[in-house]
């Protein structure tokens, strides 16, 4: 993993979130404090707002794309943490302005690559002093694992494996065996999400009852720019979209699909779509919601490896028999 990412060196632990934790605590202490982005995974924003502040570690919350706020935090900070693709509003960040930011300051950019993946985006060549991943989305492929990895210079990784092997959230060996078993096939199901996400999202801006869809390589995207220069012009194989009327109407949306499966994963062979608010970010209040642009109507559709057109009329017969 260490020589995808070009890294020194990696750690394998038991989820995403046991990596990411162990960065904030293997890297800061009581009295420190983190700069992270407002666009965050929930489990991550619910661990640098409640979590950290009971072990002394405060955190200060920016908006991804506010340099001059970001400027203004950093100074004094542990790190930089932010989201390749942010989960799950599907804005790209713009690395290597944040890590100039960073370095600027003598302060370590941390960013999670789980949405962009190796394929797509290797953020230490674009200035990141460590990269974290859910392994259990592109990495293992297959929905059939949880893990995480954390891959950067071989000190920093070195105080994140005696943390862990102090608290112990390592990787169980047949894990790491799945987690192989997708790497040898992650750029080919990537390239096919890829290509399929965008085709499902030039279908979901002409279909009545979506009102905005989120997709970096969509020409209406305000990251079209961003992800031609980091992406290499492919968006993921992650897409979001808001369903006009609401909570309710989303809610019979997806009880009405038929070919893509609600559920709370992404990155897999199969397609799958949550309602945000409801799954992937219930430790967020409503104005934390609308700070991150989660609307009632959000969703988040991955998409696996299924025939896109075929994904096309069953998000188009669902939104039919919501409305």
């Amino acid at each position: 993993m260490a020589d995808l990412e070009g890294a020194e060196s990696a750690e394998a632990f038991s989820s995403g979130m046991a990596a990411i934790s162990s960065v904030f605590f293997a890297l800061c202490s009581a009295g420190d404090r983190v700069v992270a982005a407002r666009q965050l995974y929930g489990g991550t924003h619910s661990t640098t707002q409640h979590v950290l502040p009971r072990f002394g570690i405060e955190t200060t919350l920016c908006n991804v794309d506010d340099f001059d706020a970001i400027d203004v935090a950093v100074p004094g900070a542990k790190l930089l943490y932010c989201e390749t693709i942010g989960n799950p509003a599907i804005r790209v960040a713009d690395l290597p302005r944040l890590a100039h930011i960073a370095a600027r300051h003598d302060v370590p950019l941390v960013v999670d690559n789980t949405f962009a993946s190796p394929v797509l985006c290797r953020p230490i060549e674009h200035g990141a002093s460590l990269v974290v991943h859910s392994a259990t989305k592109f990495i293992g492929g297959h929905h059939d694992l949880i893990a995480g990895v954390a891959c950067g210079d071989a000190a920093t990784i070195g105080r994140m494996r005696e943390w862990a092997r102090e608290v112990g959230p390592t990787m169980s060996p047949f894990t790491a065996f799945l987690a192989l078993r997708g790497m040898k096939t992650m750029p080919l199901r990537i390239e096919r999400s890829c290509d399929s996400a965008l085709q499902v999202a030039e279908a979901l801006e002409k279909m009545g009852g979506v009102t905005e869809v989120f997709y970096p390589a969509l020409g209406s995207s305000p990251d079209k720019d961003l992800c031609e220069r980091l992406l290499d012009g492919r968006g993921g194989g992650t897409l979001a979209f808001d369903v006009a009327g609401g909570k309710d109407r989303a809610a019979r949306f997806q009880s009405a699909l038929r070919l893509v499966a609600p559920a709370a994963s992404l990155g897999g062979i199969h397609s799958l779509i949550v309602h945000a608010a409801s799954v992937t970010h219930t430790q967020l209040g409503p104005d934390e919601l609308d700070a991150a642009g989660i609307s009632g109507g959000f969703c988040r559709l991955s998409i696996g490896l299924e025939d896109p057109e075929d994904l096309i009329d069953d998000l188009a017969q669902a939104l039919d028999a919501s409305a």
